[in-house]
């Protein structure tokens, strides 16, 4: 049989090439064309002839993104703080914003432990460098959110002010990938989606790492890296959620408009995994979706895409972190329909930005208004327990304590006159009349 084949070559390399396969070569070719320029893998991260792309006079970039962010912590410093730590491997800040009213961040004493009254939130914006509209959405909302501190008092931009900043603890991670946007501004490469050595950040979680709902090729766009957390960029993620206890955690993401719930792992998909307040994250979920439009569908990570996604961080969260609410919301897109490219399957025209913004609000206010009705019941059932805790536990105590406190009286009033030699209150002299009939006898008068 080696001999056979051995002849079989011989014979292709001596002999002229056949005109069958100079059509092969030539098929070969195209093919091997479309892929490498995105049209053969939805996975392929080269760049394709965009329908459009954006203008940043509608649009912000790198530079932009941090300067608003910028004058915004300095015009309003009572309601906003900037942490500059976080850093991307090329030094680019992350921009980790705190939003909240600084001067009432009231606290509540529970049975276990202090607890915030404000539910705390940590959202993230900017994981996949090529979704430029959740971050614009987020700014957008910052805009919003503003506005109302200069609007007429009471007025309904007044009202939502204070309801956001009042009754709600923000935690905003501006541009999780920042270098990954500073790729695309300097190529033009509208369908890179990873860091800057190609890791798309949300696989690179240790949820399930190295399922088959990622990749190990660099050139995928689901590369997932070496190991977990080989990226500068999760550092982020790692040490705010080390720092702080989160109510909720929301991912904000691009190209279709699905909510979805832990988990979205290929094992969980297969054991049908589910977490343990599966029936609060999708009353959230509902929340959002129905606020959001018709369009909107919501459910289980695996239910509802039609692939696995392994390592994301918002199933981190939920199954590590054991985050309460752990969402990932897609705000914007039609989905992976035909004729699509990059840029307009994540984004809108630059004509539609502002339209788009303003249909994209809605899934904020049902998000907050949620969350604090939910810690609202949270705090109240933590009182409830505390009241009836302090109602029964001193019931098994109060006959030795009272025992125990006559003892010590009792030993105490013996004890104190003596020590200090001391009267607490004048005592009068009682004169008998047998001791003033004798003192009268005496002096010759007797009294009968």
């Amino acid at each position: 049989m080696a001999t056979q084949e051995t002849c079989t070559i011989r014979t292709c390399i001596t002999k002229p090439p056949s005109i069958f396969m100079h059509i092969t070569l030539l098929f070969s070719s195209l093919i091997i064309c479309l892929f490498l320029f995105g049209l053969g893998s939805a996975g392929n991260v080269s760049p394709r002839a965009e329908l459009y792309v954006p203008n940043y006079k509608y649009y912000h970039n790198v530079s932009s993104i941090g300067t608003f962010i910028t004058d915004l912590v300095v015009k309003h410093p009572t309601y906003f703080r900037l942490d500059l730590n976080f850093k991307s491997r090329s030094n680019i800040p992350q921009y980790v914003l705190h939003m909240t009213n600084f001067s009432s961040s009231r606290i509540s004493y529970g049975s276990h432990g202090v607890s915030n009254v404000k539910p705390r939130l940590l959202l993230s914006f900017g994981e996949h460098a090529r979704e430029f509209f959740p971050v614009e959405s987020m700014i957008h909302l910052l805009k919003r959110i503003t506005r109302g501190l200069y609007a007429p008092l009471n007025s309904p931009e007044d009202q939502y002010t204070k309801h956001v900043l009042s009754q709600l603890d923000i935690y905003i991670i501006v541009m999780a990938n920042p270098d990954g946007r500073h790729l695309i501004e300097k190529t033009g490469n509208y369908c890179w989606r990873g860091t800057s050595t190609g890791v798309d950040l949300d696989r690179n979680f240790p949820w399930n790492f190295g399922g088959r709902g990622s990749s190990g090729d660099p050139g995928d766009e689901e590369f997932r890296g070496p190991f977990p957390h080989s990226e500068p960029e999760g550092r982020v993620y790692l040490e705010l959620s080390n720092t702080h206890h989160f109510d909720a955690f929301i991912s904000f993401h691009s190209g279709i408009k699905q909510i979805y719930i832990p988990f979205a792992d290929s094992a969980s998909r297969k054991a049908k995994i589910v977490p343990v307040n599966s029936i609060v994250q999708l009353a959230l979920a509902e929340a959002m979706s129905k606020a959001g439009g018709s369009s909107f569908k919501y459910g289980i990570g695996y239910n509802l895409c039609e692939y696995p996604a392994d390592g994301t961080i918002y199933d981190y969260m939920a199954g590590v972190k054991k985050i309460p609410y752990s969402l990932n919301v897609e705000m914007w897109g039609e989905g992976d329909v035909d004729n699509k490219q990059c840029f307009d399957l994540f984004n809108p025209p630059n004509e539609k930005l502002v339209a788009s913004l303003d249909d994209s609000m809605p899934l904020y206010d049902a998000l907050f208004t949620h969350l604090v009705h939910w810690k609202q019941k949270q705090i109240h059932e933590q009182y409830h327990q505390l009241g009836q805790t302090d109602l029964y536990i001193p019931k098994s105590y109060v006959i030795p304590f009272l025992l125990c406190l006559c003892v010590f009286l009792a030993i105490f009033c013996r004890q104190v006159p003596c020590a200090f030699n001391h009267r607490f209150y004048s005592r009068k002299r009682v004169v008998s009349l047998r001791s003033l009939s004798s003192t009268f006898t005496v002096s010759g008068i007797k009294i009968t």
